[in-house]
């Protein structure tokens, strides 16, 4: 396919790749980072600071096919998080996953690179994205406007898949005593003070947007992870056994990531007016530990 993006177009340090038949992306290289992002989904699938290990995981396994969502990275759950709420033949977290996404520009300045895109519509909620790209540092904002004269739902999250050196050598903190819904057995608990490390299959929405701190002591590295525009977040990982269900995952894949992500979800899905906006932005910041 002819790619998308004009090369002509694209600033120093970003080409224009072809990730598989029919999935076009950009590729960025900077003096402290490289990157890799793909217009099929909107999804950044991999940011490496020099020197450094990877900041997100994308699963070996992913399969890179139109129709299909990519495992890993930071796929855009919108403009419905989960199953459809009204109509089960609906795709699972919406339709963002799986859109071609229109590049609006792609600058380079003194803080790294910018890049502003347009998402697909549903009904009558547009989406747009835009990514800050910086040394040690990304910034993602998905922004939804309501173009019609009534109000829509909306649920979404930003689904990061932080890589690890070892999911089971982790230290998260800034949940401690938030409530949360453990999706797995339908119930509502508190989460447990002190710092957490998983213990076993999670997938919780928390109802808290506090900044989380994820120590790595394999990797000797402090992820920063904050939000704005949500009041939920997302934990989860399948652990062995739901990783052994999911065909795109490699057997020991789950032992190389969580998901934290900023979300509106749950008790936290909101209502765009006709006419009214929302962005939710996560930030995720690298320091040595």
């Amino acid at each position: 396919m002819t790619h998308p993006v004009h090369p002509d177009l694209l600033p120093a340090g970003v080409r224009a790749i072809e990730l598989a038949p029919g999935m076009p992306g950009l590729a960025f290289s900077h003096p402290d980072f490289s990157a890799v992002f793909s217009l099929y989904g909107g999804q950044l699938l991999d940011f490496i600071p020099a020197g450094g290990q990877p900041l997100l995981y994308l699963s070996p396994q992913a399969q890179l096919q139109p129709g299909k969502a990519i495992r890993g990275g930071i796929p855009l759950c919108w403009p419905w998080f989960g199953p459809h709420p009204g109509d089960s033949s609906r795709p699972q977290h919406g339709v963002a996953r799986t859109a071609l996404w229109t590049v609006n520009a792609v600058v380079r300045s003194d803080d790294g690179f910018h890049l502003s895109l347009n998402g697909p519509r549903e009904g009558e909620l547009q989406a747009s994205l835009t990514l800050l790209l910086a040394p040690q540092q990304l910034t993602l904002t998905l922004t939804t406007r309501n173009l019609g004269k009534t109000p829509q739902p909306l649920s979404q999250a930003l689904h990061s898949y932080v890589a690890v050196s070892d999911i089971r050598q982790l230290r998260l903190q800034g949940l401690a005593q938030a409530p949360y819904h453990d999706k797995l057995d339908g119930r509502f608990k508190t989460w447990p003070d002190g710092d957490w490390t998983p213990p076993a299959a999670t997938d919780a929405v928390v109802a808290s947007a506090a900044p989380l701190q994820l120590d790595d002591a394999g990797w000797q590295r402090r992820l920063q992870l904050s939000s704005s525009g949500s009041a939920s977040t997302v934990v989860w990982t399948p652990w062995q056994q739901g990783a052994a269900k999911l065909a795109d995952l490699p057997a020991d894949g789950w032992q190389h990531f969580l998901c934290l992500e900023a979300a509106n979800a749950g008790a936290d899905a909101r209502v765009l007016a006709a006419g009214e906006a929302h962005s939710l932005t996560q930030q995720l910041r690298v320091a040595a530990l």
